[in-house]
């Protein structure tokens, strides 16, 4: 039996009679996932495949017993969907800064930051995400391994293409473009991040991670749970822009529960249309009071949203490498304060999503 057929006879069968497809299910399982794994970088997430395959088993073991009401359609896609999933929570509380370029990066191309000239796509033969300029869209062929050059003279690359200038003094739009023009093709969009991570050393600013927080303290928790919808990942909203809806009533209302710094924290780190649903929902005078600024200030402020961490960090009066952790630390605090909501995901779901 293929694995969605063995996947339906182990659920379908009553009692103890679904361990008769339970070992070779089981073996399913643990390939589908090494396989989707072995494209990752996990050398410093420890367990992470066992934890991928005790997710999975934990929805499938909910579909069995009746306790999910959601379907696996396609096991594959199910699988390389968790793992993938699972890889972005975990990359986003060990390398929060890593991951707030990745998602500044998807930002960009998909043109969130009104910045024109970029595109994302899926490769059409790999499903990988690509980045390139837009007359490149659609295109399968990928330049990723001019990334390596650029990291392994960086001298060089600053000399011929920065004009020997600090790349970290260069908007990542522009460091985007000129890496882009080096390799000459598209790009994936994780191998794009890590060029630029090392470029500009944010890899090296990280004492503020997630992993800092205190082991006792909710105000470690990801946002992923509550802000996105469990059935698409977070970087395909990021792109789509499509998940605010949702959650605009129950959000406001715990979002004026925060401090006005981490209320700033959180909203000047919104795409300047995520800051605009607020308003169309709410009134931009709401959203202006909740900042305590005008709404003529706030007018003015959305053609420069989202706002570098260094200027949000000198309207909070923190250092510029604090701010990822008081807007992550906001997240935390409104998914502690709404633990109960009618919109919280079974643990189960949100496992293994």
């Amino acid at each position: 039996m293929d694995a969605q057929t063995l996947l339906q006879a182990y659920i379908g069968a009553p009692g103890s009679q679904g361990d008769a497809y339970w070992e070779q299910l089981s073996e399913i399982v643990s390939d589908l996932v090494r396989k989707a794994v072995s494209k990752r970088e996990v050398s410093d997430l420890e367990d992470f495949e066992e934890e991928c395959i005790l997710a999975i088993w934990t929805k499938i073991s909910a579909l069995k017993n009746g306790d999910s009401e959601t379907s696996i359609d396609n096991l594959e896609a199910f699988i390389r969907r968790a793992v993938h999933n699972r890889y972005c929570d975990a990359i986003r509380r060990k390398r929060p800064t890593w991951y707030n370029l990745k998602l500044e990066i998807l930002e960009i191309c998909s043109g969130k930051s009104n910045v024109r000239g970029f595109d994302v796509w899926p490769n059409p033969d790999t499903g990988a995400r690509l980045c390139g300029f837009s007359q490149w869209s659609g295109s399968s062929k990928q330049a990723s391994a001019k990334c390596r050059e650029i990291l392994d003279d960086p001298i060089r690359f600053r000399a011929n293409y920065l004009a020997n200038r600090d790349p970290q003094e260069v908007p990542i739009h522009q460091l985007l473009a000129i890496i882009l023009d080096f390799c000459g093709a598209p790009v994936d969009v994780d191998a794009m991040t890590s060029c630029i991570a090392d470029l500009t050393q944010v890899r090296n600013a990280e004492p503020l991670s997630i992993d800092a927080q205190p082991n006792s303290d909710d105000d470690s928790s990801s946002p992923v749970d509550w802000l996105i919808s469990p059935d698409t990942d977070v970087e395909k909203q990021v792109v789509d822009a499509g998940w605010f809806g949702h959650v605009v009533t129950w959000f406001w209302r715990e979002f004026m529960q925060l401090s006005v710094k981490q209320r700033k924290a959180l909203l000047y780190g919104m795409a300047a249309d995520q800051v605009m649903a607020l308003g169309t929902a709410l009134g931009l005078a709401e959203v202006a009071g909740s900042l305590e600024m005008t709404t003529a200030q706030l007018a003015s402020l959305l053609d420069r949203l989202p706002l570098p961490d260094s200027v949000t960090a000198d309207e909070l009066g923190v250092p510029a490498r604090a701010v990822p952790s008081v807007r992550f630390k906001a997240w935390g605090r409104i998914r502690r304060r709404t633990r109960k909501s009618p919109l919280l995901i079974d643990e189960e779901e949100a496992l293994a999503q």
